[in-house]
């Protein structure tokens, strides 16, 4: 940073993983995405060369993590940047200047890439640095030319540099040179030259502030620096290389595939430590599926090593040692993060003992598994692909591939339905301008559209002032109306994008006329606005009443704000209590009652900080920050709509309590006019059943458990009187094999249960039994192998089940001497039992 700094660049702080207004990545993917506003010309530029050191995450090329020594998910990008100041010749002149006599590299191994078409770029390397032409490359638009983060923005042509790492790492054809897959030429450095703006058409217009983009992926500049075998072998990786081997027991070093495994294990555990920190939790939605994604895959890599049990949450202590002199917030989440993952481990290790029972049903009588259901395993049971491919290679069975990817590709494509429109279509531009808000002053102004863009009713506007409060520190956008000469359109949602306040609207139901720009009058839904409030001041109260009665530990992870409900998430390790709910469910109404004003200011950061403000952790604020005081109770940073008084907020109750994650509780609370609905709801609903029953409700209910309780009773000692009959009669009527007696059950009503009484009722009345039981009521068909724990050694009942769930089309699996069944055709019963008794009578 030194370097660039003392050439006139602020060095800015990496910005979050998590994109604060670009709704169109789930995580930030390169140095540049926090600059997109500047490059757009979205918002006046506070300085015109910058310097950073980007946290990055990536899954893009996730097939080759591990593979290639330079490829990985999270990585840091370091990167200088210019918005409309210095271009190609500074940009090049200090980026040799860097690696030649700042890192002291070794000139004769560097080598050059331009765009085909940049004859700018050549003749600077080649008349003013000096490289031989023979060194400086023309490449296509696929190598060099730099497509917008995102499909829409700043884009333009690029020259890389790249470092021979040696003929060991050739691949040995006749072209390989720069531009080969191979790992030989390594690319070190990219440097963009941004200077076209791309429409959602594909077309490129001249972009406003024309400058440079460059990227050094960290990793491997430490790899070229150090001189290691590969990324994995750097001071970055090693350490969490070391922890895995030293856990597995296995030496990293001596067998490539082997060593793949432990790439992986350490690639993915340093994306999970630091995506978790900054609050993402492991899910199936959006950037949690990203992050369970990457954790099995992680953990079917150590698996490949030897452990069936949770491991990669013993390596996220390797990971902050490493890491937690640049990024300290990782080492305050290190516990928290740790019991998440092995919460995830152990959560995927069930999901893949069930995943593997559906894998033997849907493989069973086929050659091939369609692409649909390798998805679904996919999708579902959280197979990664290449295990489905394992697995179905053992059983000699193909899958269909081609069908995986399209079915990922419309996974992909739904996804991508509820991306901002803004990001896909040209705005029309009044003026420069990203929009004011005022709404803390009134909920109402007279403003102008100051930029748009429309497609058939719908339609995204720019306003130069607007009250509506963009989706922000989890409160949701508000509603409302803006209306012009002649039209008014409805606002459904309001929110950020690249700096900007962008109103997401459709014409208000009954409005005369179309849309068209020039003053208008912006009105925001104060309804909404007012439940909003309530919602949102009652989480401040909510997070000073948790630490009054669990402790000081509790902390926001997260939260969402929406009218008159909200979902708070927090710092905790054990379920409340109902006593403790009540507690605070009493401690957050007597805040109510009280009717306390809710003060709201502006002050220095560091004011706020001496006077003992909450931040949200890992929060970045700025030099002044908004402080929301409950006078004696709460005081937190915080940019949200909210009540003027406590009393306003009026009814108070809480809805749900539960995990979010491990070490994470979720409280979910219902406030003013939605928590008065749901407490009617309640009522009416005991009155109703009050009604019914007559009487007290409560002591009419508890009669009628008791009596469901003693008929329950009855009905199992029944069950297990006919268990014992029915297993009688099977017994009497055994045929016999070889030194055993066999036993089977053509067809019945009973369920599961009572068949598993049955098997059981036979063995405690014969020794040397072999079982088969059939039964399901209506079209269900259950069926059940059972062998006596003395032939166990000859049969085994999980073989014996799967070729009865061949023959009559189900599956099903189990354990040695108890397996069990489903599916299938019932006219096939008899055929299945003759198989097994065939195969029996053949058995050794």
């Amino acid at each position: 940073m030194q370097f660039f700094a003392e050439r006139g660049h602020t060095i800015v702080p990496s910005a979050a993983l998590v994109p604060k207004d670009d709704p169109t990545l789930l995580f930030t993917i390169a140095g540049m995405v926090q600059f997109k506003p500047f490059f757009a010309g979205t918002i006046p530029l506070p300085y015109r060369r910058a310097a950073t050191v980007q946290k990055c995450l990536r899954v893009t090329d996730l097939e080759n993590v591990g593979k290639t020594l330079r490829h990985h998910t999270f990585f840091e990008m370091l990167g200088n940047f210019s918005f409309g100041d210095y271009f190609k010749r500074e940009a090049i002149a200090w980026a040799w200047e860097f690696l030649t006599k700042v890192l002291r590299l070794d000139r004769d191994r560097l080598y050059v890439s331009v765009f085909r078409d940049d004859d700018e770029a050549n003749d600077i390397w080649i008349k003013d640095v000096g490289l031989e032409s023979k060194r400086v490359v023309r490449l296509s638009e696929k190598d060099n030319f730099w497509e917008p983060a995102g499909g829409t923005g700043a884009c333009g042509p690029s020259s890389e540099i790249f470092f021979d790492m040696g003929d060991d790492y050739s691949c040995h054809k006749p072209d390989c040179f720069v531009g080969c897959d191979c790992d030989r030429y390594i690319e070190i450095w990219n440097i963009v030259f941004p200077q076209f703006d791309q429409r959602p058409d594909g077309t490129r217009g001249p972009l406003k502030n024309r400058g440079i983009d460059t990227g050094m992926g960290f990793e491997r500049l430490v790899t070229v620096a150090q001189r290691a075998k590969s990324n994995y072998h750097t001071d970055i990786f090693k350490p969490i290389v070391d922890t895995a081997a030293g856990l597995v027991g296995v030496e990293y070093g001596k067998n490539l595939s082997v060593d793949v495994n432990f790439n992986v294990m350490a690639d993915h555990i340093r994306a999970l430590v630091f995506a978790i920190a900054e609050g993402v939790i492991p899910s199936n939605e959006e950037r949690g599926y990203v992050l369970r994604k990457l954790l099995r895959r992680a953990l079917r890599s150590a698996q490949r090593l030897g452990p069936e049990e949770p491991i990669l949450y013993r390596l996220v202590g390797a990971v902050v040692k490493t890491m937690r002199d640049a990024y300290p917030e990782i080492e305050a989440k290190e516990n928290q993060t740790a019991l998440i993952i092995k919460s995830e481990e152990e959560r995927f290790l069930k999901t893949l003992d069930s995943g593997l029972v559906q894998f033997e049903t849907i493989v069973k009588g086929k050659r091939e598994i369609d692409g649909k259901d390798a998805f679904k395993l996919y999708d579902t049971y959280g197979f990664p692909f290449d295990l489905i491919v394992e697995l179905a290679h053992e059983r000699k069975i193909e899958v269909d591939k081609a069908g995986f990817e399209k079915a990922m590709e419309e996974q992909r494509l739904t996804s991508r339905k509820g991306a901002r429109f803004a990001e896909r279509a040209q705005w029309n531009i009044v003026r420069e301008g990203s929009g004011k808000f005022v709404g803390y002053e009134s909920d109402s102004c007279e403003t102008e559209v100051i930029r748009w863009l429309k497609s058939g009713d719908y339609s995204e506007i720019v306003l130069a002032d607007t009250p509506f409060y963009a989706e922000a520190g989890g409160q949701v956008g508000e509603t409302g109306k803006i209306k012009g000469e002649g039209f008014t359109l409805a606002v459904l949602d309001v929110f950020y994008s690249q700096g900007m306040i962008v109103h997401e609207c459709h014409p208000a139901k009954g409005s005369p006329g179309s849309f068209s720009p020039g003053r208008v009058a912006a009105e925001v839904d104060q309804r909404h606005r007012r439940e909003s409030a309530r919602a949102h001041t009652a989480t401040h109260l909510l997070q000073a009443v948790l630490k009054k009665v669990l402790g000081e530990h509790v902390r926001q992870e997260g939260s969402l704000v929406e009218p008159g409900r909200f979902r708070f998430d927090f710092l905790h390790f054990n379920q409340l209590s109902r006593n403790e709910l009540e507690q605070v469910e009493k401690g957050v109404y007597e805040l109510i009652i009280d009717d306390i004003p809710v003060e709201k200011s502006w002050m220095p950061l560091s004011e706020a900080v001496r006077l003992g403000a909450i931040a949200l952790f890992g929060e970045k604020y700025g030099d002044t920050v908004r402080v929301v005081r409950v006078d004696g109770h709460s005081m937190e940073l915080c940019g949200g709509i909210h009540v003027n008084r406590t009393g306003e907020i009026g009814v108070f109750k809480i809805q749900s309590e539960g995990s979010a994650a491990a070490g994470i509780r979720r409280i979910v609370a219902l406030v003013g006019n939605r928590a008065y609905e749901d407490a009617k709801e309640q009522y009416d609903t005991l009155a109703e059943l009050a009604g019914l029953i007559g009487g007290d409700p409560i002591k009419s209910v508890r009669q009628v458990l008791l009596a469901k309780k003693e008929l329950e009773e009855k009905c199992e000692r029944f069950t297990r009187l006919t268990a014992r009959h029915g297993a009688q009669e099977l017994v009497a009527k055994a045929e016999k094999i070889r030194d055993f007696d066999f036993v089977s059950l053509p067809h019945s009503d009973y369920d599961l249960e009572q068949l598993r009484l049955i098997a059981d009722a036979v063995n405690e009345k014969t020794e040397h039994v072999v079982g088969l039981l059939f039964g399901g009521p209506k079209e269900k068909l259950n069926y059940i192998v059972f062998v006596s724990k003395e032939l166990t050694k000859q049969f085994n009942a999980v073989e014996l089940i799967k070729m009865v769930g061949q023959a009559v089309g189900g599956g099903g699996g189990g354990r040695p001497h108890l397996a069990e069944g489903g599916g299938g055709d019932k006219t096939k019963i008899d055929e299945a039992i003759g198989a097994l008794r065939q195969h029996l009578s053949k058995t050794i």
